[in-house]
């Protein structure tokens, strides 16, 4: 387990500071998570363990007392398990067991820990909407000159927007499969060309006399890393990307790796303190790699919509964020469609998932960028074209002047938190070539720092939908804040009376840290008075922990999460008045929104700037998820 995991061992507070690969580390006293026999199994696994039949097998992850990785092996090897490899990232290994030794495998005292080596799946979705998203570079110059980012997904295809400015150079540097018998690193399934062309396209094949709109990534200059661990239908084994990640790690100095995306995931099955994908991209993280995840696509309680019901008629599914995106180290990002063409009126996609994370509670996510019907490099005839060509084709008429009524052989629209956390991911690049000093944590407070602040069309605020709000670049890279320590997202947690406050003890969000009085999660009170946490609500009867896969007990019993005395109730203190939102502070009468500044008329924002006609997605608006 990694030292980063231990930080929230137990809801017990007794901090002790820990250094470890040049950041500190807060870790805290309290008994160790892994038990005896099935409580050393994830919730899956039980479920499997209670119903095992003769011939059962089932692929695990097995984790091993520091130094017993043999030992553990061999323990395996006695009980029946074939095809065993080794994850040195862990102490751990992988296998194939029979399920009706789930049990005994758990009561070795060779084995500390057995999870499920679940499937992880691309966080795309596939929804009628459009979408908005740019980069600095006419105003700021930045387009990630450098900066190696690293994509763990199902491989790229190396397209002319992912060439260099040097003919037939490419810009993917190097390129790994981790897919089981697959040595081939080309993306047959497309997804992750499509996150690539995010970060990183530089609009060639959408750029001359010809072309109205050029499709530009955030960072248009860096140099990707190809980690293929998803196959041809865009799914893989979180063993598989824990090789990935091990050897993005072990690779880092040699490509400057300073940024990993990983837009795939699995449900939350266990705490983040033993999810075995947490601990890797933990360990990735204090080795000095900002690493950014999706949220998940399960923000919808329903398959259908119903008049009236919350999310615009699919209800609200809370506590759906997947893994590794509740891992409380990484920046876990939601996706938002754009509205009438007007960033101020982007509401959040539907599908998007919504926090605390399963088990932990863990605040998430952590901020939100533009996901919807968004436009980037096509992989050719691969599994998402043949399959959704017919619904997300680029017709070539959208940017170029043509009488054809073909579609783009360049271009393809996905959609999903999938295509949000790259938007993220190329502004950690853009920070890091602005300034290569900065440290995993100190972007992340940065980009959560300046994120505008986004409230429901209600005007209610909603922490657990939205994180710190809405992903703001150029506000990010003016901000000079730097941590000192661990930008932990915490942990909702219960007080003696019942309210359910944010846990601001042990991260940056301590009562003299880094945010103002109306701090991080902006000025409104989080809920307003028809708030999420009513009698069906989050922590209500039907709600998140409910009757099936909802406990009937509700996690937090009957008051609702912000009671009297919650966090911005009257009992509530934060840090000081002349904070973030104070009166001479980042917002204030000179400041970023002053006459002259960063929104005024030759700004970043006018119009040729960043959401201009030449932009990442252009002007023309295309109609949308309602």
């Amino acid at each position: 387990m990694c030292a980063t995991s231990k930080a929230l061992r137990s809801r017990t507070v007794v901090p002790t500071v820990l250094a470890f690969a040049g950041a500190f580390l807060f870790v805290f006293q309290g008994s160790a998570l892994a038990g005896v026999g099935s409580e050393k199994l994830d919730s899956f696994l039980r479920k499997k363990a209670a119903t095992a039949t003769r011939g059962d097998w089932t692929a695990v992850i097995v984790q091993s007392p520091r130094g017993a990785v043999s030992e553990t092996k061999s323990t395996l090897v006695a009980l029946g398990a074939v095809a065993i490899r080794p994850l040195p990232l862990l102490d751990a290994v992988a296998a194939r067991v029979p399920t009706s030794k789930l049990n005994e495998i758990a009561d070795s005292a060779r084995v500390s820990r057995v999870s499920e080596d679940l499937l992880v799946i691309k966080s795309d979705e596939f929804t009628v909407g459009s979408s908005g998203a740019g980069l600095v570079f006419d105003q700021l110059g930045l387009d990630g000159n450098g900066i190696g980012v690293a994509v763990v997904d199902s491989g790229i295809r190396v397209r002319k927007d992912l060439k260099g400015s040097t003919p037939n150079k490419s810009r993917v540097i190097a390129n790994v499969s981790f897919v089981p018998n697959d040595t081939s690193t080309d993306d047959s399934n497309g997804h992750g060309t499509h996150v690539a062309g995010i970060i990183a396209g530089n609009g060639a094949a959408s750029t001359g006399e010809q072309y109205y709109h050029t499709f530009y990534g955030i960072a248009r200059n860096v140099n990707l890393i190809n980690v293929r661990v998803l196959d041809a239908e865009g799914a893989g084994t979180v063993s598989s990307v824990l090789e990935g990640i091990d050897w993005v790690i072990a690779n880092k100095d040699a490509y400057n790796i300073r940024v990993m995306n990983l837009s795939i995931g699995h449900p939350v099955g266990e705490s983040f303190l033993s999810d075995p994908l947490v601990q890797a991209v933990e360990k990735a993280w204090v080795s000095g790699i900002v690493v950014v995840v999706a949220a998940g696509n399960f923000g919808r309680a329903s398959d259908t919509q119903v008049a009236g019901a919350s999310n615009e008629g699919w209800g609200t599914f809370y506590g759906s964020i997947q893994s590794p995106g509740n891992s409380p180290l990484v920046i876990t990002v939601g996706a938002m469609k754009q509205t009438e063409g007007d960033r101020t009126n982007d509401r959040i996609a539907t599908y998007s998932s919504r926090g605390p994370s399963a088990i932990d509670q863990v605040l998430k996510p952590d901020l939100v960028a533009p996901g919807n019907r968004v436009i980037s490099v096509l992989s050719p005839n691969s599994t998402l074209e043949t399959t959704y060509g017919s619904t997300n084709s680029v017709p070539l008429s959208y940017y170029r002047t043509t009488g054809s009524s073909a579609d783009s052989t360049q271009y393809f629209r996905l959609s999903g938190t999938s295509m949000a956390a790259p938007v993220v991911a190329g502004a950690a690049a853009l920070l890091l070539q602005a300034d290569s000093s900065l440290t995993p944590d100190t972007i992340k407070a940065r980009l959560m720092l300046t994120a505008d602040k986004v409230s429901n069309p209600d005007g209610t605020g909603d922490i657990v939908t939205y994180g710190a709000g809405y992903l703001n670049i150029p506000a990010a890279l003016q901000s000079t804040i730097k941590t000192t320590g661990p930008a932990i997202s915490p942990r909702l947690v219960r007080d003696e009376a019942g309210n359910v406050n944010i846990d601001l003890s042990n991260a940056l969000w301590g009562t003299n840290a880094l945010w103002g009085t109306n701090a991080l999660w902006g000025t409104n009170a989080l809920w307003g008075t028809n708030a999420l946490w009513g009698t069906n609500a989050l922590w209500g009867t039907n709600a998140l922990w409910g009757t099936g896969v909802r406990n009937l007990n509700a996690l937090w019993g009957t008051n609702a999460l912000w009671g009297t005395n919650a966090l911005w109730g009257t009992s509530t203190t934060l840090a000081n008045s002349n904070a973030l939102w104070g009166t001479n502070a980042l917002w204030g009468t000179n400041a970023l929104w002053g006459t002259n500044a960063l929104w005024g008329t030759n700004a970043l924002w006018g119009t040729n700037a960043l959401w201009g006609t030449n932009a990442l997605w252009g002007t023309i608006s295309i109609v949308g998820e309602n």
